[in-house]
């Protein structure tokens, strides 16, 4: 199978058909390891498909010199018609295909006899010759080939072949049809590992695309050579090559002198190819020589706008290292170190390479190397600079600790969460005793993420916390991550008992926590009880994840606006993060940013978009070993399920939740799973039951610390606790609700606040439904606004100011039915049917104007383009959509075109 080669195999099902018109020769072009023999090869098979006869050859390097070497070879199986040729062209074919002895015969009249075979050999069937390597193809099988080729535009014989990029050779010299074989784009490379090496983790493989760069022949061999631990793939630095690709990319580079290679190294491992590091190093006597034959070879080229030395292919940076010796990668490094003696972490980080043994002074250069590599968004490097550290370290105390920090930082970013038991096997025991806040942390992190150990996790923390400050405190970093880990620990326990210990470490322990620490502690856990100050403060640092790479803080600033409907405004940061883990990156901050994205997602209403990032999410999610963070996924995805009335995933949604969180206490993802079942029992009017989950996150009348969910909840719990008769506590929670001043949090929750009120306040409804609606920017979240304008319209119909509730519940129904929120849409449908809806229930037939609005919408028209066409108004062009879907039992925007078809009798309304 092809990934990705949709277009050339048209191309060459075409071509060895007939079908391209007067082209009789085409050349594939491309990178070597781009697929051109694959194209061959399947060029062959559709031959066969099509009672094609071919003749094919492969050009070899060794026989480039031998005269006619290749057109012996591909006019071999032919050699029966060569007696049936004219005495001259017999005897030339004779000698040319070895079968006689004699002189070569001149170059005109080989073209001449291998024309007259060509023809005898077809007659009147179709001949498709196919040739490989042509960049090898000696001089005379190419001139000779030209000749009949050019002559043979009337019968239906073909040439096809294949030639590496800008080889000069012959064939596309001559002025034949070419085709340039591209690199597979990172979607269908992506496709391609998924398919030859499923078990292949995330970050390798996008480290694998972007070295690789859509090469298929490297993304097939690059995995063969990666060593394999515990099921993980370890990545040095450059990836190594299998023999496969050596004889692709690292025998180019055998043949260029000493000095050139060794130029190459110095360019290699300077780190992106650096302009100024180059230009010193050219400045050294024969170092502009030293370069030339590689730039004449068309490895590398200097890009005259920038200085920069680019190679042509990822892979030949590879082979570069790999060709070297250790000692002449040690030499470049402390050249390099030379170089930039002015930039302390670069030097910092070539001496690393260089040395040999263990060395203090350079193991803390290093250390500090990592974390400005960690705050500049360069993941992979910051973990493997400090293991280096550690490396380099003498005393025992330090290797322990800076192995215990490359093992959280690997969990952190890259999801490498399940080295950390390894990393920390390698520390001595002496070591390891709880002591060390650093190796508390590692093993905590691992608990947590992959096992929901939070009792013991928190433990451990707490005792190496007060361990740390007994001994007159540690490194602050460290410190920080702790308590920022505490904080999660916290936050998924859901539980009162721990938070005191938790916020006693934070006043003791670090009295001025950093800006994440505070944001954390303060709108994500505790939304509810965090001052206005603090929510400026959030505003800020949003707008500030512009300006930021850091992956860890772009995540932990928009986890801290979760509750506070805030990640619209950072998803561009968060695509950032997104981009960087498929590239092979932090992948584990990479799933964290598509959750929040999903979060997003479900409150404005773009479900789809929230099933694709979730999916991903939950996939890298069960890959990575992260079970507790795929709570969130699963919450998002029950919550649509929900909503649209999939009871079966409901069903295992919440009970894979409950199931999980229950023998760890993780009360948290329980609540999760509440959350599911009460939007799922609000939706089909099963109001006690929506009430009894509600309150179980959350009981009405009061805001619990530490319960950041009861967010979700203020509009669930109120109306589940009115429909089923509990007018008090309906009144207790909306009074509540705007006692805390959750009017002051979000635009999204003073709508929501309002329209508790107007639910527990009946005598006072109207006016603060009419307040909730008003709200500006609202608009927003279409869901819960679509909940509001269906209870409004409820309201407005039992007060018998039936025109106006039409109007609300037909808006509601019109955004339920584009959302596919089949329960939420029966609902407002039979309150349309009640409030009198012309039409309603039971007639099918459509008016001329709804007719003209389905099929303007079937056409992808929105409704302020249907109503600037039809001169309506927008809430009326809903209004007529939700006759419209009613009336064709259908609940998606995107069903229109097909349902209108199969009325009509047809293929479908003539539309755009």
């Amino acid at each position: 199978m092809l990934f990705g080669r949709e277009a050339e195999m048209d191309l060459l099902t075409r071509f060895v058909a007939g079908e391209c018109g007067a082209d009789g020769v085409l050349v594939l072009t491309g990178e070597p390891g781009v697929g051109k023999t694959a194209l061959l090869h399947a060029a062959i098979e559709v031959a066969g498909w099509h009672g094609v006869r071919v003749l094919r050859a492969g050009a070899l390097e060794f026989e480039a010199d031998t005269q006619f070497g290749a057109l012996n070879q591909l006019l071999q199986p032919a050699i029966d018609c060569v007696d049936a040729l004219a005495e001259p062209h017999r005897e030339a074919m004779r000698v040319v295909m070895g079968s006689a002895a004699g002189p070569v015969p001149g170059q005109l009249l080989a073209g001449a006899a291998t024309l007259a075979l060509l023809r005898t050999c077809a007659g009147d069937a179709a001949l498709l010759l196919v040739v490989d390597d042509v960049q090898w193809l000696d001089l005379s099988s190419a001139m000779a080939l030209i000749y009949a080729l050019r002559r043979l535009s009337d019968t239906n014989i073909r040439l096809l072949t294949a030639v590496r990029t800008d080889s000069g050779d012959a064939f596309t010299r001559s002025g034949f049809r070419v085709h340039d074989v591209r690199p597979l784009d990172d979607r269908t490379a992506e496709e391609l590992l998924r398919s030859a090496f499923p078990a292949l983790p995330t970050g390798v493989r996008g480290r694998l695309r972007a070295d690789a760069r859509g090469n298929p022949l490297a993304l097939l061999e690059l995995p063969v050579a990666l060593e394999i631990e515990g099921g993980r793939a370890r990545l040095p630095e450059m990836l190594p090559l299998t023999r496969r690709l050596q004889q692709v990319f690292a025998d180019r580079l055998r043949y260029l002198p000493a000095g050139t290679r060794r130029m190459l190294l110095f360019a290699v491992l300077a780190g992106a190819e650096d302009a100024v590091v180059l230009g010193a190093r050219l400045a050294t006597p024969d170092g502009r020589d030293e370069l030339a034959p590689a730039e004449r070879a068309g490895i590398v080229r200097t890009d005259p706008r920038t200085g920069r030395l680019e190679f042509r292919h990822p892979l030949l940076r590879s082979a570069v290292v790999e060709l070297s010796t250790g000692a002449e990668r040690r030499n470049a490094h402390r050249l390099l170190a030379d170089i930039f003696a002015d930039a302390p972490s670069r030097r910092a980080w070539h001496l690393g390479q260089a040395a040999a043994g263990p060395d203090e002074e350079l193991a803390g250069l290093l250390e500090s190397v990592s974390r400005r590599m960690l705050h500049a968004g360069d993941s992979v490097r910051a973990t493997a600079t400090m293991l280096r550290a550690a490396e380099l370290s003498p005393a025992e105390s330090d290797r322990v600790r800076r192995t215990a920090r490359a093992a959280y930082l690997g969990s952190l970013l890259t999801g490498e969460v399940s080295d950390t038991a390894r990393l920390l096997r390698t520390a001595p025991e002496s070591a390891t005793g709880g002591r060390s806040l650093a190796v508390a942390l590692a093993a905590a992190y691992q608990l947590l993420n992959t096992e929901g150990d939070i009792a013991t996790a928190s433990r451990m923390l707490l005792a190496a916390l007060r361990n740390d400050a007994d001994s007159g405190g540690g490194d602050p970093e460290i410190v920080s991550e702790a308590l920022h880990s505490l904080l999660y620990i916290g936050f998924y326990s859901g539980r009162d008992d721990m938070w005191p210990e938790i916020r006693a470490a934070l006043d003791r322990v670090l009295p001025e926590p950093s800006d994440t620490l505070a944001l954390l502690a303060g709108p994500f856990v505790d939304p509810v009880h965090t001052g206005a100050k603090v929510l400026t403060e959030l505003d800020a640092a949003l707008d500030d994840l512009r300006f930021t790479s850091d992956p860890v803080r772009i995540v932990r600033v928009a986890t801290a606006a979760a509750y506070l409907d805030r990640i619209g405004r950072v998803r561009e940061p968060l695509q950032r993060v997104i981009d960087d883990g498929h590239d092979g990156g932090a992948v584990a901050r990479a799933l964290e940013a598509l959750l929040l994205l999903g979060n997003d997602d479900f409150f404005s209403g773009a479900w789809d978009h929230l099933i694709e990032v979730t999916d991903e999410g939950l996939r890298l999610c069960d890959e990575l070993d992260y079970p507790v963070t795929a709570g969130s996924g699963k919450l998002l995805r029950g919550l649509v399920a929900a909503a649209r009335g999939d009871d079966a995933t409901v069903e295992r949604l919440g009970e894979q939740l409950l199931m999980w969180a229950a023998p760890r206490n993780l009360l948290t993802l329980a609540h999760y799973s509440s959350h599911i079942r009460c939007l799922y029992a609000l939706g089909n009017s099963a109001f006690t039951d929506a009430f009894r989950h509600a309150a179980t996150v959350n009981p009405p009348g009061v805001f619990l610390p530490h319960r950041p969910h009861a967010l979700w909840l203020v509009l669930d719990l109120t109306e589940a606790a009115v429909r089923s008769g509990r007018a008090e506590a309906a009144r207790e929670h909306a009074d509540a609700a705007k006692a805390a001043g959750l009017e002051d949090l979000s635009p999204r929750l003073a709508m929501i606040t309002s329209a508790a009120q107007a639910l527990a306040h009946p005598a006072e409804s109207r006016i603060a439904f009419e307040r909730a609606l008003a709200v500006p920017g609202t608009e927003r979240w279409v869901f819960d606004r679509a909940r509001i304008e269906l209870l409004y319209g409820e309201q407005l119909r039992r007060d018998r100011a039936t025109a106006a509730a039409r109007d609300h519940l037909s808006t509601a129904a019109t955004i339920f039915a584009e959302l596919g929120a089949v329960p939420w849409l029966r609902r407002a449908q039979s309150e349309l049917r009640a409030a009198g809806e012309p039409g309603a229930p039971g007639a099918t037939a459509l008016t001329p104007r709804e007719q003209a609005v389905a099929e303007l919408a079937a056409a992808g028209r929105t409704n302020k383009q249907i109503g600037e066409e039809l001169f309506l108004s927008a809430r009326t062009v809903s209004t007529h959509l939700q006759h419209v879907f009613h009336k064709l039992g259908i609940t998606r925007r995107g069903a229109l075109r097909d349902s209108l078809a199969t009325r009509s009798g047809g293929p479908g309304p003539n539309i755009e």
